[in-house]
């Protein structure tokens, strides 16, 4: 039987050549764009899965409310002694350990290499699952100089050799420091958030004596695990009970007022809380499956319209079939049948699609997807019940309809599927409802970008190159200043602690730093930069002047923005000064116009900046006069390279660092900016087919038309207009949609376009074009045909 009906389901198949062309064409590349962007989602909720104690794990944050602003400011790392308090402190702790992230230079005899290296205390390989080959991440009699290093490393440094016992050197911080290689471990998965090559004590970093036990010295992000039984809301509670114990004299004195949180390891990856936040927004997974939702329904609402549609030229075939016994669920499964089969062969059709843009799609979208996931047995189950429910939505309703006709009126020819074409209408609206939305959300995300790109930070992003440091000695530092004041294209030089935008190197960030100003407490973000740091920035004075090594006290002296200098409430912020951190007594010498330090999405917050010891600058600035930008940062990476062998992350320009703050927003706007326009060429070619079904019923109204003397303009507006009028009402329910969503997306911006009224009328007449061209184009044809030809045929 089962065979019966698919040979009835190919022969009916390949008479109607259009139909089947219009559901396969559109179901291919709806299942293509599907199953690419569900393993997109899945891939992101996959990470960090395979860790045993994945449900038990949480790294330690602060949230903090600056100077009575209402959103919160989240500090990732804390104080090292709080870990040992943690651990003796808190009930149901099993194991504590910080991790700090760096990437450096090892050198194994004469030659170098830079690899991914976390220093991390022993709990580190107790709290997380990555597994040993060879030896034990245990140090031997306690020791502090030996290292767990990744297979892919051992092969890197070693070769084929035996990795274990060898001797390495690690650059930390400018020294070289040695080190034994004590076990290698199994490389690290790709669905890691925790990514290393090299893991080294944290006892072992040269600094690491500067920070224990200091409870006003915040550097390190701390993570725990709790013991079974012990909730995240009880481990919360008992945390920041410790925190009223130790932290009361920062709370009134050092910092401003926080609370503690945390943060659990399955949210590593899309937690902007998170120490390895990787810049991807947490829905960014929830609105992929959003949009691989919306382009199949497009598709299965073409398959119910033109299934529908076409069935109701086989009425005589139904009656038929009807009056010689056939039950109602024998011709659901017919059609159904037909339906599944049409599906079976887009799938195949759609997989092969989607294995030959694969490689494209990971270059266009960053992405790193690869058929290795289709062997999760779940992830296929779950491909193969979707694929089901798609068959039964696309061609059970249609299938259902038709069985219930009854035999009477099927006979007669008066079969009453689709009454007043309402389920048609209302559905070929969902299909532009649909699109517009995407196309309206597009424009829009698209008009917040060209703002970012355009809008002016306050400093100079175009010819100012970021120089990362790269663990650079002071003398390394002070030999390419000295290079860089010969080169003709240099105008000024400077160097910071942190960075423009993301570098080349990945990193970003402040750190906060609050004190007591006439009796009330006062928090500014703080930097610590180099002389001439704001005239090779090209940022503006309000008042004041820049660092200048001409004035011996401006070791002691800080540049403010605006910002800053409103919260400090004073006439005339030069000379004013204050007890700050560490430093003492300060006094200001300038107040900048405030910038954008940070990102676009936050607001420009007080800022206070200081003259950084040599050993404390991360990065150098150099700001160029040039007509050939390019040209000229090669002969400064050239320069670099030169002085400083061991670097790894190449110089760059800030507007280049800039755009990497915004490649998630980059990436998710050409996701949807090909879904609308998939979207939109799928819903105009059921369109086209539906028009051309529409037209083929109505022949015979049409020829008597033009015989009675309507012109071919009439006889098009007559086949356009009720068309025209589904797109309009589209438009009038979509437009809304588009605009609240759209609204609270920018929210996430302090710095965003209005969305202006006229985007709406520009998407409308966008698909409304489109409407009308695919209309028009049969239209004009059935317009034009001979009306007496088509009587013959009636």
């Amino acid at each position: 039987m089962l065979i019966s009906y698919l040979k009835i389901a190919w022969r009916n198949l390949v008479k109607q050549k259009v139909f089947a062309l219009v559901n396969l064409l559109g179901m291919s590349a709806a299942l293509c764009a599907v199953l690419l962007l569900s393993l997109t989602a899945y891939r992101e909720w996959s990470f960090d899965q395979f860790h045993e104690n994945k449900n038990s794990v949480y790294q330690i944050v602060n949230e903090k409310y600056l100077n009575g602003g209402d959103k919160p400011t989240i500090t990732k790392s804390v104080a090292e002694p709080l870990a040992a308090a943690v651990k003796s402190e808190i009930p149901g702790i099993r194991h504590t350990t910080f991790i700090i992230a760096f990437d450096l230079p090892i050198r194994y005899g004469n030659n170098s290499y830079y690899l991914n290296t976390k220093l991390a205390n022993t709990d580190f390989w107790e709290m997380f699952s990555f597994p040993m080959i060879k030896g034990s991440p245990k140090p031997k009699n306690g020791a502090l100089n030996e290292v767990v290093i990744t297979q892919k490393a051992a092969t890197k440094l070693f070769g084929s050799s035996d990795a274990i016992g060898k001797a390495i050197e690690i650059n930390i911080r400018g020294r070289w420091v040695p080190y034994t290689v004590g076990a290698i471990a199994e490389n690290v998965p790709a669905n890691s958030s925790i990514r290393f090559e090299l893991v080294a004590p944290l006892e072992s970093d040269p600094d690491y004596a500067d920070i224990k036990g200091k409870w006003d010295v915040s550097t390190n992000p701390l993570f725990v695990q709790l013991e079974p039984g012990i909730t995240r809301e009880t481990f919360e509670k008992q945390l920041n009970i410790l925190r009223e114990k130790h932290y009361t004299k920062q709370d009134e004195f050092g910092s401003a007022k926080f609370r503690f949180k945390s943060v659990a390891l399955k949210d590593f990856k899309l937690s902007e809380e998170s120490y390895f936040f990787a810049g991807v927004n947490k829905y960014y997974p929830w609105l992929m499956l959003i949009l691989s939702v919306l382009i199949i329904s497009i598709a299965c609402i073409n398959f119910v319209n033109l299934s529908v549609a076409k069935s109701l030229g086989r009425s005589a075939e139904i009656g038929l079939r009807k009056s010689l016994g056939a039950i109602n669920s024998q011709l659901f499964i017919q059609f159904w049948m037909e339906s599944f089969l049409l599906c079976a062969i887009a799938l195949i059709i759609g997989v092969m699609l989607a294995i030959g843009i694969l490689p494209y799609y990971n270059r266009q979208f960053s992405q790193q997807l690869n058929w290795g996931m289709l062997q999760n047995i779940r992830l296929v189950a779950g491909i193969v019940i979707v694929f089901f429910l798609i068959t039964l939505l696309a061609g059970g309703f249609p299938a259902w309809k038709i069985a219930r006709q009854h035999i009477i009126t099927v006979l007669k020819g008066k079969m009453t599927l689709n009454k007043g074409n309402h389920t048609r209408n209302s559905l070929i609206i969902v299909q532009f409802v649909v699109a517009v939305l995407l196309f309206s959300s597009t424009a829009i995300i698209w008009q917040q970008l060209n703002y970012i790109r355009k809008k002016d930070l306050g400093y100079n992003i175009n010819t100012v190159i970021s120089i990362p440091l790269d663990n650079a000695t002071p003398a390394i530092i002070d030999k390419m200043k000295q290079e860089l004041a010969q080169l003709s294209e240099v105008k000024d030089v400077s160097a910071g602690m942190n960075n423009f935008g993301i570098g080349t190197d990945g990193s970003s960030g402040n750190w906060i730093v609050g004190f007591s100003f006439q009796d009330r407490q006062v928090s500014t973000k703080f930097q610590k930069v180099d002389y001439n740091y704001a005239r090779t920035m090209g940022m503006n004075f309000i008042a004041g002047r820049d660092f200048s090594r001409a004035f011996g006290t401006d070791s002691s002296a800080v540049l403010i923005n605006e910002a800053m200098a409103r919260q400090l409430g004073v006439k005339e912020p030069i000379g004013t000064s204050f007890e700050f951190s560490d430093m003492g007594q300060v006094h200001v010498v300038g107040v900048v116009k405030d910038y954008n330090f940070e990102s676009l999405r936050q607001k420009i917050d007080p800022l206070t900046m200081a003259i950084a010891k040599p050993q404390d600058l991360s990065y150098m600035f150099a700001s160029v006069t040039t007509a050939n930008l390019s040209a000229t940062l090669d002969k400064i990476t050239k320069e670099w390279k030169e002085v400083n062998p061991l670097s790894e992350n190449p110089p760059s320009y800030l507007n280049d660092n800039i755009r990497r703050l915004y490649e998630e927003e980059g990436r998710f706007s050409n996701m949807l900016m090909s879904g609308a326009l998939l979207a939109i060429i799928i819903t105009c070619m059921g369109l086209f087919a539906v028009t051309v079904l529409t037209i083929a019923q109505r022949k015979k109204e049409i020829s008597i038309r033009k015989v009675l003397g309507a012109s071919v303009q009439s006889v098009v507006m007559l086949l356009t207009k009720d068309f025209l009028m589904l797109v309009l009402i589209a438009i009038v329910i979509a437009t809304p949609f588009s605009w609240y969503f759209m609204h609270q997306w920018l929210q996430q911006f302090e710095f965003h376009i209005t969305i202006r009224w006229w985007i709406f009328m520009v998407v409308g007449f966008v698909a409304v074009a489109f409407a009308i061209l695919t209309v028009c184009l049969q239209s004009i044809h059935a317009a034009m045909a001979n009306p007496v030809k088509s009587l013959n045929r009636e």
